[in-house]
C-alpha cells in the first residue's frame, strides 16, 4: 500500500516531504485511503516509505496545518472527515506550492515577528522577562543534554508574541506554530545550530529588557535571516 520512495528517481529535484504528500493523494484517488481512515504512525510511515522520520514529520505537519489530517491525542492521525474534493484540492495546493513554502513562511514570520519583538520591547512586563529567561534556561539545559532546543525555541518566539500585547499577533503566531517548528527542525536539528540560536535569543532578550525596540528588531531580522539560510541548505 505504501510504496517505498525511489530516491534516485524522485528525490533529485523534489523534496521528500512533497513526494510523501503526493503519495497520500495517490492513495486517496486509488481508494486505498479514505476520509476518516487512520494513518500509520510516523515511525511506521518512515519504514514504509524507506526514508528518515524527518520528511515524514514535515509532511504530516504541513497536512495538519492545511487541515487535511487531524491528531487525536492518545489515538493517532486521521484523514479529516471532509468532502473528498475539498481534501484533494488542499493536497493539490500543497503540491503546487510546497517548493515555495519556505520562502512564504519566512516572509510571514518577518512580517509578524519583527513587529512583535518591536512591540514587546516597549510593552513587556517583568513577568514576561522572567518567563522568557526561564525558557532560555530550559533551552540551554536541553542542548547540554544533547537535545536540539526546538521546543524551547518555539516557546521563546511565542513568549515574544504574547509580550507584544497584541492579540492578533499572538493568534497568528499560534496558527503558524506547526510550520515554524518545521523550519526550526530544518535549521537546528539538521545543521546543529542550536547553540547559535540560543545566543541570538539571549541577545534579543537583552534588547527587550533594555526596551530597545529598534535593536531588538535588527537582531530578530538577523536571526530570521540566518534561520532561513540554514533551513534552505541541505
Amino acid at each position: 500500500m505504501y510504496k517505498p520512495i525511489a530516491r534516485a528517481r524522485e528525490a533529485q529535484s523534489v523534496r521528500l516531504y512533497e513526494i510523501i504528500i503526493k503519495r497520500v493523494k495517490d492513495m486517496i484517488l486509488e481508494g486505498k485511503l479514505k476520509v476518516g481512515d487512520k494513518l500509520p504512525s510516523e515511525r511506521e510511515l518512515a519504514e514504509m516509505f524507506q526514508v528518515s522520520r524527518v520528511p515524514v514529520r514535515e509532511a504530516l505537519k504541513i497536512m495538519e496545518f492545511m487541515e487535511i489530517i487531524q491528531y487525536i491525542p492518545g489515538d493517532g492521525v486521521y484523514l479529516k472527515h471532509v468532502d473528498i474534493n475539498d481534501l484533494l484540492s488542499k493536497i493539490d495546493f500543497m503540491i503546487e506550492t510546497s517548493s515555495d513554502i519556505i520562502s512564504d513562511l519566512f516572509e510571514a514570520r518577518q512580517a509578524i515577528e519583527l513587529k512583535a519583538v518591536e512591540l514587546a520591547a516597549v510593552r513587556r512586563t517583568e513577568a514576561d522577562i522572567q518567563a522568557m529567561g526561564q525558557i532560555l534556561q530550559e533551552m540551554e539545559a536541553d542542548i547540554a543534554r544533547g537535545g536540539d532546543g526546538i521546543q524551547a525555541a518555539t516557546q521563546f518566539h511565542t513568549a515574544i508574541s504574547k509580550a507584544s500585547k497584541n492579540k492578533v499577533i499572538a493568534r497568528i503566531n499560534d496558527l503558524l506554530i506547526t510550520l515554524t517548528e518545521m523550519s526550526r527542525e530544518n535549521s537546528l536539528r539538521k545543521h546543529g545550530l542550536a547553540p547559535v540560536a540560543l545566543l541570538s535569543h539571549r541577545q534579543i532578550l537583552q534588547m527587550i529588557k533594555e526596551q530597545n525596540g529598534p535593536e531588538a528588531k535588527r537582531m530578530m531580522q538577523e536571526h530570521l535571516d540566518n534561520t532561513e539560510e540554514s533551513a534552505r541548505s541541505d
